[in-house]
């Protein structure tokens, strides 16, 4: 392919979120949820509460023009009637450093973590149709108090996948298990679809030159074995096409979160594959690898990661090209990166994703950016030992950060190395 020009105006950002780099964050659910679930403690995380202005020097080193962060709500919020003003007001000064600087603020309202008070007022979480409006008026004071230097806002983060790691699997707060009732996960995926639709109203309302998306996690996907084709569809079907179905209208952008492809094949509890996504470093180390092959799917054959996920960049491009042209919606790629504690693989990792989403894109696709993740080594909800970051929690350059950078500063990569 040799020379890749990538258009102008195209974002070449990093993702973080709160919970997994801010550090001390004892108001969310997941705090006491490591202890109970025997993690690794998430500590001080990445200390980025107090090092922003560190983070923001990476940001800057790496010549990007746009950076993707999330606001904790459980410091947001401490309190079901009590809003923080202080960690409002931090926040918004992240923005309006973040734009001083010359980049561009994407402002994550659900990674995962929430308050501790919410699931005590709401044990059934999102299977309760009272966490919405408590999520609808936090998104509300968040959305007031930055938009003035934030246009840019991602509502959930992999909202399927949250919803089958703390109501099928039982992995995250508040832990059900309901594989085997999927009425009742479908009820929640539906009630935080519903949530991101009135969310998407609530924000362009408050701000009409807004722009509102959220992140997805998509996998590329292959039948295991010839006849397991009505299987993929059904993964497809529950993990990735549905919701975007039922969000479609309340989009301004798609964003996307690729890491791997997965082998589906028949299983009794297709189409509720709790591990269909890479799962993360305590889970997979236990019942990851074995419950995934009863649900469905089988790890690639390719070299894995650090995390055993195979490395498959031809699937970025597959999966790019599928949603552009059956949705048509600009897309963001908003995580795709490598836990490679040694540091020989990132930059290959990198170019070898980048030149996939460089051909989907000479092929028509609206894609608007990259971002990768994650910026700084950070808690992988349960360890440490997972090195995605470009740079370290000391603020080291990781190696291939080096060559993100250059890409970043010039629009162009050389495919062929």
């Amino acid at each position: 392919m040799g020379i890749i020009t990538f258009p102008r105006g195209f974002l070449w950002g990093a993702s973080t979120s709160a919970y997994q780099t801010e550090g001390h964050n004892a108001g969310s659910a997941f705090w006491d949820w490591e202890r109970r679930k025997g993690w690794e403690p998430s500590g001080a995380a990445a200390g980025s509460w107090e090092r922003f202005e560190e983070d923001l020097e990476c940001v800057k080193a790496l010549h990007l023009n746009a950076y993707r962060f999330s606001m904790e709500w459980s410091r947001v919020q401490p309190g079901p009637d009590r809003f923080d003003e202080g960690v409002l007001a931090r926040y918004a000064f992240w923005a309006r450093r973040l734009k001083e600087e010359g980049v561009r603020p994407f402002v994550c309202l659900h990674h995962f973590s929430e308050p501790a008070w919410l699931l005590e007022r709401h044990p059934e979480g999102w299977l309760d149709e009272g966490v919405a409006p408590r999520y609808l008026r936090f998104a509300e004071r968040a959305a007031g108090a930055l938009r003035e230097h934030v246009r840019d806002w991602v509502t959930f983060n992999e909202p399927v996948v949250f919803i089958v790691g703390a109501y099928g699997m039982g992995q995250f707060p508040p832990g059900r298990r309901l594989l085997l009732r999927p009425k009742l996960l479908e009820r929640a995926v539906r009630i935080m679809a519903r949530t991101h639709n009135e969310a998407y109203r609530l924000l362009r309302r408050l701000q009409p030159e807004g722009r509102v998306g959220y992140a997805h996690h998509v996998s590329a996907l292959d039948p295991a074995r010839p006849g397991d084709e009505d299987a993929v569809m059904a993964w497809d079907s529950f993990m990735h096409r549905g919701f975007i179905e039922a969000t479609k209208a309340h989009m301004d952008f798609l964003g996307v979160n690729y890491y791997t492809r997965i082998f589906v094949h028949r299983s009794f509890l297709s189409p509720l594959p709790g591990r269909a996504v890479p799962g993360y470093a305590e889970f997979e180390r236990g019942v990851g690898g074995p419950l995934f092959k009863l649900l469905g799917g089988r790890r690639g054959d390719g070299e894995p990661t650090d995390m055993g996920w195979e490395v498959h960049p031809e699937g970025l491009g597959r999966v790019v090209g599928a949603l552009w042209r059956d949705f048509g919606l600009p897309i963001l790629v908003l995580e795709n990166g490598i836990a490679d504690a040694a540091g020989s693989r990132r930059e290959g990792f990198i170019r070898d994703h980048l030149g996939s989403l460089g051909g989907v894109m000479a092929q028509g696709a609206e894609v608007q950016g990259y971002f990768h993740w994650s910026l700084v080594d950070n808690y992988e909800w349960g360890s440490y030992r997972p090195r995605f970051g470009l740079y370290s929690m000391a603020r080291r350059p990781a190696p291939g950060s080096a060559f993100y950078a250059e890409v970043a500063r010039t629009g162009e990569m050389n495919v062929d190395g």
